[in-house]
């Protein structure tokens, strides 16, 4: 996968996916599906994965076989699916989940970039204009040797500081550290409910996926808690199997007795496992958690945008201050003399 995920690349995939669903539910077999794509795919780089696919199912290779043959170009949350979809025959309902969820975390970078855009543009001319000093002396004594190290310094210490968040936040990082990330950002308010309600969404998907292709209760709730995304979550369904297996206890049970997960989540969880509906709760928790987490993230931009100009805006009202006081005073010291 790449380092960072773009709208556009959020929304190619999601074409992607989408177009695999219309041609598999039209009657097309995933090859003939597969080969269409080749000739036209959502984006050039997606020819050589797709070539590499076709080529292990002509191999008489399972299709996430083939899809294990890319390396990490899917995340765990899609071949989670896939190989759900695979074994009970339901890929183009998988397909069209995935094509969903792409366009909704495409649409809704877009919506936190455009929100982000104006703050991002001000704090960029207040490096340039900020201190005042610096600009008066490089137009008015020509020292611009000084004012152009300090705008290098400022640049830099802003692209960089984008660079480690970009770069810490990667998949390709240790569980360790991105377990320590989690942590983290779970102290930010409402950026940390959000993450956990995303990880939740990815999870609930996952798991009923899995539960429908058969796949055992340890394993779907497992591999779920991997394609999450949340070391936490995944760290601690880990812990499930002894008491799965040997005491016999349900997961319901088992969330009763910890506080990694929402007590909404846990209630619903064990209410649906009780009644025998849990395929259906399983929907609605994935879909109170898909909005709820989009609705944070939302809010906790709109937030931090309005703290960024905030900042600004006083930063300018001090040094308007300071400038009148230093006038005044200036004035204040000719005429006592």
């Amino acid at each position: 996968m790449p380092l960072l995920l773009t709208p556009r690349a959020l929304a190619q995939r999601g074409e992607f996916y989408y177009q695999l669903s219309t041609m598999i539910r039209a009657g097309l077999p995933l090859i003939g599906a597969l080969q269409t794509l080749e000739k036209s795919p959502p984006a050039a780089s997606y020819r050589k994965p797709v070539e590499r696919i076709l080529r292990e199912l002509k191999g008489s290779n399972s299709f996430v076989g083939a899809l294990d043959t890319l390396g990490d170009w899917l995340p765990v949350f899609d071949k989670a699916l896939l190989e759900a979809g695979e074994k009970s025959g339901r890929l183009d309902e998988c397909f069209k989940l995935l094509a969903s969820y792409y366009e909704e975390r495409a649409k809704l970078a877009r919506e936190i970039i455009g929100q982000m855009l104006y703050p991002v543009i001000i704090i960029h001319l207040a490096i340039m204009v900020f201190p005042p000093s610096l600009l008066k002396e490089a137009f008015w004594d020509g020292a611009w040797g000084a004012f152009i190290a300090s705008k290098v310094l400022g640049y830099g210490l802003l692209y960089g500081v984008g660079a480690a968040l970009v770069l810490s936040s990667s998949d390709s990082r240790s569980q360790a550290w991105r377990a320590m990330l989690e942590q983290l950002m779970g102290l930010v308010p409402v950026l940390g409910r959000a993450r956990q309600n995303l990880s939740l969404s990815r999870l609930t998907a996952a798991l009923e996926a899995l539960f429908s292709a058969g796949v055992g209760i340890v394993d779907s709730w497992e591999l779920a808690a991997r394609a999450s995304g949340s070391p936490a979550l995944a760290r601690e369904v880990m812990k499930w199997r002894p008491q799965i297996e040997g005491e016999q206890l349900t997961p319901g049970e088992i969330l009763a007795g910890t506080s990694a997960f929402p007590a909404m989540f846990t209630s619903l969880y064990r209410t649906g496992e009780i009644s025998g509906q849990l395929d259906d709760t399983l929907k609605r928790l994935h879909e109170y958690s898909r909005v709820e987490g989009h609705r944070q993230m939302q809010m906790f931009t709109k937030g931090l945008t309005i703290g960024i100009i905030v900042l600004i805006m006083v930063a300018i009202g001090m040094q308007v201050v300071l400038f009148w006081v230093n006038y005044f005073n200036s004035i204040g010291n000719m005429l006592s003399q």
